[in-house]
């Protein structure tokens, strides 16, 4: 059966890749990959203790992988695929947690880079924005499905190379079980545009 799951995980992934070289082909808009990593606080403690870190925030088999489309410089595009761990010893949905439970999400949103409305994109050394979408969270065996929001930030190191934070709020669409809970995401990542006119990074 988890076979079966992460075969459906990746044909998902693939078709969502596929959709993004189709647009790639027609706008002239980047591309924009990204490589980092991620946490996971399912502790059920809503904002009370956002940073117990030691306690609540899961970090193993951290990585995260995520392709955006930008569109005009104020909206993008993303899918994430994410991968972690439920360690034994962490607190989930308010109880102490004495397994370890593999954890992988895959996030579609839409982005408003809302910094946009004060900063010029072009030259700016920071762009902020908002996200929303609906994820599929594995917890285990069981799916979570999310309706997501939250916030982030791109700090350029180069024009086409940046550092990205983000946090992001997932709420249950289901029951709220120990697969499927309210929780958070974090991630810290590399970015690098790609597929952008030259001449734009010159302005």
């Amino acid at each position: 059966m988890r076979i079966n799951l992460y075969k459906r995980i990746v044909m998902t992934l693939g078709s969502v890749l596929f959709c993004f070289y189709t647009l790639s082909a027609q706008e002239s808009d980047p591309i924009v990959i990204g490589v980092g990593v991620n946490a996971v606080d399912n502790s059920g403690s809503q904002i009370n203790e956002l940073l117990n870190i030691s306690d609540n925030w899961n970090l193993s088999r951290l990585l995260q992988l995520s392709i955006e489309k930008r569109f005009d410089y104020d909206y993008g595009f993303i899918a994430a695929l994410s991968m972690n761990k439920f360690s034994d010893g962490k607190t989930i949905n308010t109880e102490y947690n004495k397994t370890n439970l593999d954890y992988f999400s895959l996030d579609v949103m839409i982005k408003n880079y809302t910094s946009n409305y004060f900063l010029d994109p072009k030259h700016a050394n920071i762009e902020g924005y908002a996200v929303g979408g609906l994820g599929a969270n594995f917890i285990g065996s069981e799916l979570a499905k999310t309706i997501n929001f939250g916030f982030g930030l791109n700090f350029n190191l180069d024009y086409h190379l940046r550092i990205n934070i983000q946090s992001i709020a997932k709420f249950s669409i289901d029951s709220a079980t120990a697969g499927n809970a309210n929780h958070f995401q974090h991630s810290i990542s590399l970015i690098k545009w790609i597929g952008q006119k030259q001449k734009q990074s010159k302005e």
